[in-house]
């Protein structure tokens, strides 16, 4: 089998020493302090903080299958059963393959099941 010969490679980093990277300046900054006196100086500006809103929205708290099956008392297997029977307590996607609960509904699941007994 014939080898293949190789391209020659530049090596990582600057073939010009001139050639400014991608974070690199045209030219140094100049110091802001040296640039305005004291008297004219500007308080420093809090970057990212905001007012104090009102209270944040609460929103419905949902178990994962793990945390769903130990409040259940069954196993992630059982659970993932009654979905595919479509029996057992109501669930959500939470995006491509995450499953969720909500307490309400394990709950009212419970309560069901405890009154066909």
């Amino acid at each position: 089998m014939a080898r293949r010969a190789r391209k020659n490679s530049r090596k990582k980093g600057r073939s010009d020493p001139s050639q400014l990277g991608l974070f690199d300046a045209n030219e140094p900054a100049p110091a802001r302090a040296a640039a305005q006196p004291a008297a004219q100086a500007k308080p420093a500006r809090r970057v990212g903080t905001r007012a104090p809103t009102s209270t944040p929205a609460t929103r419905p708290v949902v178990l994962d299958a793990r945390a769903a099956a130990q409040y259940l008392g069954v196993s992630v297997s059982t659970l993932k059963s009654w979905r595919a029977k479509k029996i057992g307590p109501r669930w959500t996607m939470r995006g491509a393959r995450l499953i969720g609960y909500r307490p309400a509904d394990l709950e009212r699941f419970l309560d069901e099941s405890s009154e066909n007994r």
